[in-house]
């Protein structure tokens, strides 16, 4: 069974049942997908987005996609150098700021 967990925001749940209602997903019959309000489950996903959140607003938002699909990789990129999730040649160096020196450099 796959569950989604939302907040409270009435319209997310608005926009899944009518998802639900064009047979884009299962939600009435055998298997189907739950569809539950928790905001602390969903709070670990709110708080990934912080860093982007903190970038966005000094800029008063994204004008065009482009801008905004290269800020949120870019954080994305970091996020990932910082945790130790991106492999990276040896040559790079240990220090996220010497990784992230490098790979803009390469």
């Amino acid at each position: 069974m796959s569950v989604i967990t939302l907040d409270g925001f009435e319209p997310t749940h608005a926009a899944l049942r009518r998802m639900g209602m064009n047979k884009e997903f299962n939600y009435r019959w055998d298997g189907a997908v739950q569809i539950r309000t928790c905001p602390y489950l969903n709070n670990i996903v709110e708080q990934d987005h912080r860093r982007v959140k903190s970038r966005v607003g000094p800029m008063l938002g994204f004008k065009p996609f482009f801008n905004a699909r290269r800020v949120v990789a870019g954080v994305d990129l970091v996020q990932k150098i910082v945790k130790g999730q991106f492999d990276v040649p040896a040559s790079f160096g240990t220090d996220p700021f010497c990784i992230w020196y490098n790979m803009l450099a390469a």
